[in-house]
Order: structure tokens, then sequence, then C-alpha cells
């Protein structure tokens, strides 16, 4: 197939489908960008090709991105450059700057203010019970990814 390129990238359109319809390309041959950029890129085109075989609509994405400023980094791995086997590098986290379930904020909160909702399409958020937070901030402190944001009550 004749795949249209663009200064020597491939071509692309949002879900990272070619010129060729039966053809995607993500990461760095369609552009320079992070291993999370080539991630997230996998996924969106991963779930296109997974709707298209089913015949199913796709429903899109409303997650939202975290700013960079609210990322607690000491929580991640620090790249040493001793890099181990490329299975152990590939559970590394390579902050996404999204939520990643790992249920800490709900595990800390004293008062069960925080709980996981899981919605019909397979999403999930978690939620704060008004009524029993106190704003002791725990929830934010504990946070790897910067997810919650406290708020003055004044």
């Amino acid at each position: 197939p004749n795949i249209h390129t663009e200064r020597g990238w491939i071509a692309v359109n949002e879900i990272g489908q070619t010129s060729d319809v039966k053809v995607f390309a993500i990461g760095d041959a369609t552009r320079l960008g992070l291993v999370t950029h080539s991630i997230g890129q996998g996924r969106i085109t991963a779930d296109t090709i997974h709707y298209q075989l089913m015949h199913a609509p796709r429903s899109p994405e409303n997650r939202q991105v975290i700013p960079y400023e609210r990322i607690k980094t000491e929580y991640y791995d620090v790249c040493r450059g001793d890099f181990a086997s490329p299975e152990q590098e590939a559970h590394k986290c390579m902050s996404c700057a999204t939520c990643r379930d790992c249920h800490m904020c709900e595990a800390t909160c004293y008062w069960g203010a925080i709980s996981r909702v899981e919605h019909e399409n397979g999403s999930y958020e978690y939620v704060v019970d008004d009524d029993k937070c106190i704003g002791c901030g725990f929830c934010a402190g504990i946070c790897p990814c910067g997810v919650w944001e406290m708020v003055e009550n004044v």
C-alpha cells in the first residue's frame, strides 16, 4: 500500500489511521513524542480497531489530564540509567497524568469519605461524600497523580 507521508512522518488522523484505511501508525513513526504519548495513541488506536471489528460505536474518552505541577514525582521510579530487563522496565510508571486507580486516597481516608464508583461504560471515578469529608487533605497529599485538589472552604 502507498502510505501518505508529510516531511518524513507517516500522516495519520486523530485515531492513528493512515491514508490507507486498513493501516494504522502511532508513536515516533508519526511524530516525536514521549513514550506515554505512544502508549496513549496505541490505546486509542486499539480501541478504535476493537470497536470497528465489533461494529459498535466508540464513545469518546473524557479523562481529564492532570497538570504536571500537581503530579508528585517522588512516588515514581527515578531513572538512574541502570536499566533492568525490558519486562521490569515495562512495570515502571510512565506518568500518564491521569488517575491510575491505586486506591491510595480511598484507603487513606479515615472517615470513609472517598469511594470508587464504576460507570456502565466501564469507566470509574473517585467521589467524595461531602457529609463525611472533614477537609484534612490526606487524599490530596497521598495521591501520586495529583488528582485531588483542595479548595478553601470559606
